[in-house]
């Protein structure tokens, strides 16, 4: 494509020429952070060439930034959710942006959706799960052209920031080393079904248990909601079986917490007796005794990159439908709940 200098060149010219977004454009036209200077330098070019002169209403392209990013939940209360407020907060106000929390506990909720969206002009969104795998949340952020970034999504949009871990993988391993310690009659409390990552949890637990011929007992998977009242529930119906089980991984820390509870009441020791594992590694895990070995999933981490990248030039690829995406490492904390049966 050849490009023919001109008076009345336009941002999208620059943009087409330099290979970039408008919004990149944009933000080198107004000094905003965020862009690489490699993006920067062929920008400058590109419109050197076009002989480009930004307008002010060209420099406002959407009109001013209204430096307000919303944070999407379901529910306010949590560590992991607070782990993701206090991030963003933190982020937030690095870069001078203030933060508008916005709680959409029914999914598809859309009159209330649509009420905010058109009371508030975002420049960006992020949305923690189980709202970043909600359509109606995500088509409402489309039509209205707010850029979005999800944490721990299962659905795919490549036109979105992703940010997550590898749920299974790390499933998979925390199953594994339970193996490692000669366990077999593995129990598994299953997280809130809404979640995304409550079935890669729950796929890790299972191929690695079929990796190493263990037959899998549907007996040993009960229900679980991601609260600490889900875990007691669970572990009642664990314990009620003819045999218990020798280990019981539960899919976050709070029900860990809970079915930790349940065994101290049934005087059963742990990990003698049973051994407790979880996963996110939340501050449940270290206040209980014995503090839980867990999976540390960088929460806080993942906000901040969410922010970072939405807000940066890896949010660049929204308009071409590719934005950026992030997996972040996950690591398995052995602390005291768990016992070694082979030795």
């Amino acid at each position: 494509m050849s490009f023919v200098k001109t008076k009345n060149a336009t941002m999208s010219d620059v943009a087409k020429l330099a290979g970039v977004s408008m919004k990149t454009v944009s933000r080198v036209f107004n000094n905003e952070k965020y862009v690489s200077q490699d993006k920067k330098d062929k920008i400058l070019e590109a419109a050197a060439e076009l002989n480009f002169k930004p307008s002010l209403q060209a420099r406002g392209l959407a009109g001013h930034k209204s430096y307000i990013v919303g944070l999407f939940v379901d529910e306010p209360s949590g560590d992991y959710i607070s782990k993701v407020l206090r991030s963003t907060l933190r982020a937030c106000g690095e870069a001078g942006y203030h933060l508008v929390v916005e709680v959409l506990k029914e999914r598809g909720d859309e009159a209330k959706l649509r009420r905010v969206l058109n009371s508030i002009r975002f420049d960006g969104v992020v949305l923690s799960p189980p709202i970043c795998d909600d359509l109606v949340v995500l088509n409402a952020l489309r039509a209205s052209g707010v850029p979005t970034a999800r944490i721990g999504p299962g659905l795919d949009a490549p036109d979105m920031v992703q940010v997550q871990i590898d749920d299974y993988r790390a499933a998979y391993e925390m199953t594994e080393y339970l193996i490692g310690k000669g366990h077999k009659r593995i129990a598994f409390i299953k997280g809130d079904p809404n979640h995304a990552c409550s079935m890669e949890r729950e796929r890790g637990y299972v191929r690695a248990l079929q990796g190493h011929g263990i037959p899998v007992s549907y007996d040993l998977m009960v229900p679980g909601m991601f609260s600490f009242a889900s875990g007691r529930a669970a572990a009642e119906t664990l314990f009620a079986g003819a045999v218990r089980p020798t280990a019981i991984f539960a899919a976050n820390d709070e029900m860990a917490a809970g079915v930790l509870a349940v065994a101290r009441e049934r005087g059963i020791q742990v990990p003698s007796e049973l051994s407790i594992v979880g996963f996110d590694d939340d501050a449940v895990a270290t206040v209980v005794s014995p503090a839980l070995t867990t999976v540390r999933q960088p929460v806080e981490e993942m906000a901040a990159a969410a922010f970072e990248m939405l807000m940066g030039d890896e949010a660049d690829g929204v308009e071409d439908g590719q934005a950026g995406r992030r997996t972040h490492a996950y690591e398995i904390r052995v602390r005291e709940s768990v016992a070694d049966l082979k030795g």
